[in-house]
């Protein structure tokens, strides 16, 4: 059976199906022997539980209670209503509890007449403990699961004939459990030896595979097709067939995918029809059509079905409605309701774990039922208390939906399951196996939260599809940058106050770190914010941009920023460094120097160093692509260095380093010189290494930077009387020089390349964001000497603090590969080639190195040291804006911290938190 979103499942599979009917004497082929049959009723069990039982659970909620799929009364929730978990009314379990204890079947397809009853049968039924798990081990649906508003009736008609044969399975399972337990309560031959299988068994074996045969053939019909030439589409409709035993392939993909596979189908259909000119246009209609105005989802697994899937995987799972703060910026009227979704941590933040039923309430600190002490319910060396949980803001206009991965194998319904971080495969997983409730929610406009206008039954036909147009494109909602924050911040507002969190984390991942550090912001201002309704312990802002207008720069060009204004009339302000600046908490800023996406020029860390270092405080415009001064560009375009007096096109001038600590910041003047005297030293070591005849390319390091003049990419005269001796020490010097590591995830030589801009960037984050990964270098330094007894173990900065390569990086490097070199490695080579006479980049040469110098003493000062371990153990107090800490990652824009990364962002947390590490 195909699973919503993606996994699909053989419910028991072919080769079961044949075990059984060997067993049974149906097929006079290669028997197995009776001591197969407990080992495959255990997996067949399996299937139950995860599978079939979470299905059936789903579509009773959604077909049986309700009429339409509303499991109990819609319940929305502005304040201290009875939606909660524990200690709270649990008005949003399925009326009839029939998908949690016993449930309705007749074995002719389910009239509600009959009932499952294990209670005779030696299965996990002791796994429905205290309520809040059914007696599978899934949980309980709580909350408005869903209408299927979105299905055509044709789906709906589907899902009722899944359903009831669902039902007839699980009852069948039921039956054989009972007659067959002679056989399957009984592990090897000895205790086997002379059973023999009962008429009845037989019986109701025969009737699960008729069953079994009817489901297979009945979700190869409903399930969405992977594509139009899907090899399933003239699959052999013989069940016995070997090949049937594929059919859970992961090519077939459900849920998110179920649009691309409409048009897929639409343009499919077309081109089969007809293939003339007609045609094809009409087949281009369709498909704008489907797009502009979508239909009804044809398959019973949609985002419902997803929903209630997931809820049932997660122990006290529920979902619950919280009223929208509404405004001016809702066109047509404010208010409205934003869908959320609580998923609690089993798991007590002192990792005492129980695998019994007497210990699971010790194991669920975060939900606190009504005559605990929540005072009781903190970690040891913790000094905040009460529950610690995490809002969680999705990327790019996700789903809350599939935030939790879209397969039927996550979960922590299992009780004895040990939970590992390195298994964590979603911020879901990973925040709930660490003891943090999680809380998910879909922004206004997206799935179905809603400004006031709730979902409506789709009408067929011209007029309804006018009608839909019409609405969608003058009167509906359209979401915008201020709309996301004002969600998270109804959101975020509402656990503290209502969901008896004291602690609350709120990480935002690309774009839902704008939502995040708004909502820190507004909530850290705000006078409800005090002690006793709770406070955000910790902003993190993962992957995110300083603004959409500079990332459209790097992506498609510089026009774009200007464009992106002038279409959006400022209605999207995107500008996180203000909030992120502004925001009156400890806060962290994940980035990785090599996304993919949002170019390192373009994000938050890059924003926030510019405005802490050159534009203090001020965001606007900031990671847009500049330009150097006038003077530096002819300079560049004339070949020679801004002190050279012979130049045509400019006043020679000359630039002094700043020195420490008589210069606190780095001004615009001195860093454009740095990126000019960078850029410089690298177009003669490249000339000079193209004209150095001894010199072997495939052997040379660094990167070239690529240049041209008005000699048609030769260089000029002068440039062209450096000897053999001085060309080989410039190129020397570069490949050092470019090597040179910025403590944030680029080497010098990677930013020269691409422009005075990213030069400048290089420099601000080295100064700003640097500090931090020497400060952790260090403590990290100091911790190791005193678990040695080392009581002589300096707390300065020392010159192995600076140095971010892996042990044994020596054995990784090559001719051509190398790892960036720390700074003062950088600027014990560079006082070793001042010694040197290179006439040509003289100037250059001694303002990189007293730039460098500047970097170096900066960070290693005891006023810089002293405010980057305050932020990073979380213990800091001032509310004057700071860039938080920094963690630097290499895991891509999409993908998953590595387990480095994921233990470093727990120990901020937990700092934060104050609990001990």
């Amino acid at each position: 059976m195909s699973g919503a979103g993606g996994t699909n499942t053989d419910y028991g599979g072919n080769s079961m199906m044949k075990k059984i009917a060997q067993l049974t004497g149906s097929e006079q082929q290669q028997r197995y022997s009776l001591s197969d049959l407990p080992t495959a009723y255990k997996r067949v069990m399996v299937y139950r539980d995860r599978v079939i039982s979470v299905y059936h659970q789903v579509l009773h909620c959604l077909i049986k209670d309700g009429g339409k799929g509303d499991c109990s009364q819609r319940n929305i929730t502005d304040g201290g209503s009875s939606s909660n978990f524990y200690g709270r009314e649990m008005v949003n379990v399925c009326k009839r509890n029939l998908c949690c204890g016993t449930t309705a079947n007749d074995n002719n397809g389910g009239d509600g007449n009959n009932h499952v009853d294990d209670t005779n049968v030696n299965i996990n039924v002791s796994s429905s403990i205290d309520g809040t798990i059914n007696k599978y081990s899934n949980n309980k649906l709580l909350g408005d699961i869903g209408n299927m508003m979105n299905l055509t009736p044709e789906a709906r008609s589907d899902g009722g004939e899944l359903y009831n044969l669902l039902t007839s399975i699980l009852n069948d399972l039921t039956n054989l459990s009972r007659s067959a337990s002679n056989i399957i309560q009984k592990i090897g031959k000895a205790q086997l030896k002379g059973t023999v299988v009962s008429e009845e068994a037989v019986s109701d074996a025969n009737v699960l595979i008729q069953h079994a045969i009817e489901l297979r053939q009945l979700v190869k019909r409903i399930k969405p097709p992977s594509t139009s030439n899907s090899r399933y589409s003239n699959h052999d409709e013989d069940d016995n067939d070997d090949s049937d035993e594929d059919i859970h392939d992961e090519e077939c993909e459900v849920g998110a995918d179920a649009v691309r596979h409409r048009l897929e189908e639409n343009g499919t259909a077309a081109s089969a029809s007809n293939s003339s000119t007609m045609g094809m246009i009409q087949s281009t209609f369709s498909s704008f059509m489907a797009m502009i105005d979508p239909p009804p989802h044809k398959y019973i697994f949609g985002l419902d079905v997803i929903r209630g899937c997931f809820l049932s995987r997660y122990r006290g799972a529920r979902q619950f409605w919280v009223k929208r703060t509404g405004g001016s910026f809702c066109f047509g009227g404010g208010g409205g309701e934003i869908d959320v979704i609580h998923i609690p941590s089993l798991i007590s933040h002192d990792n005492s774990l129980g695998s019994s039923a007497s210990t699971i309430e010790k194991r669920m600190p975060m939900s606190p039922r009504q005559g605990r002490d929540t005072s009781s319910l903190v970690s040891s060396g913790s000094n905040k208390k009460g529950r610690k949980a995490v809002l969680y803001c999705n990327p790019n206009a996700g789903l809350a939906e599939v935030a939790t991965g879209l397969g039927l194998i996550g979960g922590n319904t299992d009780p004895d399951k040990d939970e590992d971080d390195a298994d964590a495969t979603c911020w879901t997983q990973y925040y709930i196996s660490h003891g943090y409730d999680v809380y998910l929610f879909n922004y206004c406009g997206y799935g179905r939260s809603h400004a006031g206008t709730s979902q409506s039954e789709f009408q067929p036909g011209c007029i309804g599809s006018i009608r839909r147009l019409f609405y969608a494109t003058f009167l509906s909602f359209k979401p915008t940058s201020q709309t996301l924050k004002l969600d998270a911040v109804a959101v975020a507002h509402h656990i503290l106050k209502y969901e008896n969190v004291n602690q609350l984390i709120i990480h935002g991942e690309s774009i839902g770190g704008m939502a995040a550090a708004g909502a820190a912001r507004a909530l850290s201002h705000s006078s409800n914010a005090t002690a006793s309704s709770g406070n955000v312990s910790l902003l993190i802002c993962d992957r995110t941009f300083c603004n959409l207008e500079a990332v459209a720069q790097r992506l498609v060009g510089s026009w774009t920023g200007n464009a992106i204004r002038l279409l959006t009339f400022k209605s999207w302000n995107t500008d996180v460094v203000s909030d992120f600046l502004a925001a009156k908490c400890p806060k962290v800023v994940a980035n990785d120097a090599a996304d993919e996406i949002i170019h390192d020029y373009s994000s938050l860390k890059s924003g926030l160093s510019f405005a802490s270092e050159l534009t203090r405080g001020v965001s606007n415009g900031i990671g847009w692509m500049m330009s150097a001064p006038i003077e530096y560009r002819l300079a560049d375009l004339e070949g020679v260095s801004v002190t050279n007096p012979a130049a045509l096109t400019f006043n020679a001038f000359q630039v002094n380093p700043p020195t420490w600590p008589a210069d606190k910041r780095v001004t615009w003047k001195e860093a454009f010189h740095f990126a000019f005297c960078a850029k410089r030293i690298g177009k003669l070591a490249t000339t000079a290494k193209k004209r150095n005849s001894l010199s072997n390319n495939d052997e040379q390091e660094g990167i070239e930077v690529s240049f041209a003049d008005g000699s048609g990419g030769h260089s000029s005269a002068n440039e062209a009387k450096t000897n053999r001796a001085n060309q080989t020490e410039l190129i020397e010097l570069w490949n050092t020089l470019s090597c040179c590591d910025g403590l944030c995830g680029r080497p010098l030589g990677q930013a020269v390349k691409e422009g005075f801009d990213c030069t400048v960037s290089w420099l601000c984050c080295a100064v700003v964001m640097g500090p931090d990964v020497v400060t952790k270098a260090a403590e990290q330094r100091i911790r190791q000497l005193k678990a040695q007894a080392e009581t002589n173990s300096s707390a300065s900065i020392q010159q192995k603090d600076f140095d971010c390569r892996p042990i044994g990086y020596q054995r990784e490097e090559t001719a051509t590969m190398k790892h960036p070199i720390p700074l003062p490695n950088v600027l014990s080579y560079l006082k070793v080639c001042r010694r040197s006479k290179l006439l040509e980049v003289e100037a250059e040469f001694a303002y990189i190195m007293g730039m460098l110098e500047y970097i170096v003493d900066r960070i290693s000062s005891t006023d810089i040291t002293i405010t980057s371990t305050a932020w990073h153990n979380g213990c800091i107090d001032d509310h004057s804006p700071t860039t938080g800490c920094f963690l630097n990652l290499q895991c891509g824009h999409n993908s998953q911290y590595s387990l480095k990364e994921r233990e470093h962002l727990m120990t901020l947390i937990r700092k934060a938190c104050g609990e001990s590490v």
